[in-house]
């Protein structure tokens, strides 16, 4: 495990280590009031049985129910305070990994925060508990060499048995479990990517294949981990073995001293309760070997997560969003890609003006609105917005003052306002926004067939709405507070001919303000509301220029019907 001391989670969790150091000292106290049950025993067969004074044995009787009461009561004092550490780290860690994770891509998410869960669980569990105990079995030999030193030379020995045995399945079985767990969480990442699209899946025909890809992967995962538990289970048998065997080790040590006068049956009761007691815990570990070892793994991912998110520096605060639109020779790859998405892509976009970005499919066009508002890092070059690069810009108050459509509609778990108002705390006392926000799109029609208006549900259980119904509404989402600067990508694809006017409409009534508008689009109509056209093709500028000149320059069989320009375009601009 790659942790060192100056771990930014190690930093996050020292806060609670009293917590723990104190839960680890009060498991010291868990194994001195169990020894009540074993030597209570032992007094009833050295004192009552011989005596048989019943006043003595109510004496053993109350102080054994009052140590086994206590150990009960601190048993439950730990795993409450287990509980509570369980939510301390949750409160301290839970936002910062799920705004992490989510800030990483839908790719990593759904790992980054299992791992989180696997380290906040193991660290508030049984499991934990168990390490404790099993720091404190050797009391349980120092005991049982004071009644003989060679009880304690058997525990000793059994100990160190077991506990090699747990070292060796952890060496043998590291890589292994390594494998298998990579392949597990690749396999539920793909099983979740069929569940999301089932409907599409399912009217394609496409599940027969899916299924047998996904089975593949099932098949790898189940190999490696066979391979690891198969390691696993021999170290699991034999500790099984002394464990199964400590009791007849222990009265055959205990007969043998019985017999040359050194101690009695009694004592070698106290012995196996003792041996019982110290292996147990032992024993557990070894048996939950499996969740420590991914617990290990998931402390080092997750480690590694917090250390890049801590590595980058802190992005300054700007509070103005306007100027012209400015990118200079971009070159971005989709996360986790090797081929250039965008080659040395430049131009200059006055501010308040409209810019169409055409091209076949396949050209880049969404992957330029992508970079153009954030959404990816581009490799190379820079998007600016005025005198600033976007990327210096904080993330979240740079996405406030702009408004983004993407190609894929969807909407979030919420009501209709909630999602106009992009689950702002600020805008549910504000609805005047959201209100503004709906007539700038024009959705005020849809709004009011919704059966609680701007109050609908949606989601998984809400109200089903058409593709042009999200989409209308996440274009009312795109123009919520008044944003600067614009970025829409297919925004009129599942739009009727009445919708579309609303949305054309909207664009003159974003060019009014001054807001810089960029449309990728493949109706070529719309360019008659553009100022300016960009035309992409294998990620490269092929044109771009004031809209008259591209739009001419456009072949017939592209174009389709001849375009009617409605407003005189601003003096033509080469690619900067």
């Amino acid at each position: 495990m790659k942790i060192k001391l100056t771990s930014p989670l190690l930093n996050e969790l020292r806060p609670l280590l009293p917590a723990y150091a104190t839960l680890f000292v009060l498991s010291f106290f868990c194994p001195l009031f169990y020894l009540a049950s074993p030597i209570y025993v032992e007094q009833i067969f050295d004192r009552v049985m011989y005596s048989r004074n019943l006043n003595t044995l109510a004496v053993l009787a109350s102080i054994a129910v009052f140590m086994v009461a206590m150990y009960a009561v601190l048993e439950w004092i730990r795993k409450k305070a287990l509980g509570r550490l369980g939510n301390a780290i949750d409160e301290r860690l839970s936002r910062v990994v799920f705004e992490i994770a989510h800030r990483k891509g839908a790719a990593r998410a759904t790992s980054i925060i299992a791992d989180f869960n696997m380290v906040r669980e193991y660290l508030s569990g049984t499991a934990l508990a168990a390490i404790f105990d099993a720091f404190w079995s050797p009391l349980f030999i120092v005991v049982m060499a004071i009644v003989n030193w060679l009880f304690g030379l058997t525990g000793v020995f059994m100990i160190a048995l077991a506990a090699g045995m747990a070292v060796l399945n952890h060496r043998l079985s590291k890589g292994d479990s390594g494998r298998y767990q990579k392949l597990s969480l690749k396999s539920q990442e793909f099983g979740m990517a069929i569940a999301r699209n089932s409907e599409v899946i399912r009217a394609l025909g496409m599940l027969p294949p899916l299924r047998d890809r996904w089975y593949d992967l099932h098949l790898k995962m189940l190999g490696w981990q066979s391979a690891a538990y198969g390691r696993m289970e021999i170290f699991t048998s034999i500790t099984k073995f002394i464990r199964s065997y400590q009791m007849a080790g222990i009265y055959t040590t205990g007969t043998i001293l019985f017999l040359v006068g050194d101690v009695t049956m009694s004592n070698t009761f106290v012995a196996m309760s003792l041996m019982m007691r110290g292996l147990g815990p032992i024993d557990q570990v070894i048996s939950n070997w499996k969740g420590y070892s991914g617990f290990l793994a998931a402390l080092e991912r997750l480690d590694g997560v917090l250390r890049d998110a801590a590595r980058q520096p802190a992005k300054l605060s700007l509070t103005q969003l306007s100027g012209d639109l400015t990118v200079t020779r971009v070159f971005a790859y989709a996360p986790g890609g090797e081929k250039p998405l965008l080659n040395d892509v430049s131009f200059r976009l006055p501010e308040g003006h409209v810019l169409g970005v055409i091209g076949p499919s396949g050209a880049g066009k969404s992957c330029l609105a992508r970079v153009l508002v954030g959404a990816w890092t581009p490799q190379g070059g820079t998007v600016a917005v005025g005198d600033h690069d976007l990327a210096h810009w904080n993330e979240d108050e740079r996405g406030r003052r702009l408004g983004y459509m993407p190609q894929d509609t969807d909407l979030l778990p919420g009501t209709i306002a909630d999602n106009i108002g992009r689950f702002d705390p600020v805008a549910a006392a504000e609805p005047e926004r959201v209100i503004a926000a709906a007539e700038l799109a024009g959705i005020q029609d849809l709004i009011r067939a919704l059966p609680n208006g701007y109050n609908t549900l949606v989601g998984p259980n809400g109200h089903v709405l058409s593709g042009g119904q999200r989409s209308r509404i996440t274009l009312a989402r795109a123009v919520f507070g008044d944003p600067r600067f614009v970025v829409l990508d297919e925004p009129n694809s599942n739009l009727d001919s009445v919708a579309e006017q609303s949305f054309l409409a909207m664009v003159q009534s974003l060019k009014a303000r001054n807001v810089t508008v960029v449309i990728v689009t493949h109706k070529l109509n719309i360019l008659n509301y553009c100022d300016d056209v960009l035309v992409m093709n294998n990620g490269t500028v092929q044109a771009f220029g004031l809209r008259d000149q591209i739009v001419n320059r456009i072949p017939r069989s592209t174009a389709g019907p001849a375009l009617t320009v409605v407003s005189r375009a601003p003096e033509a601009r080469g690619v900067s």
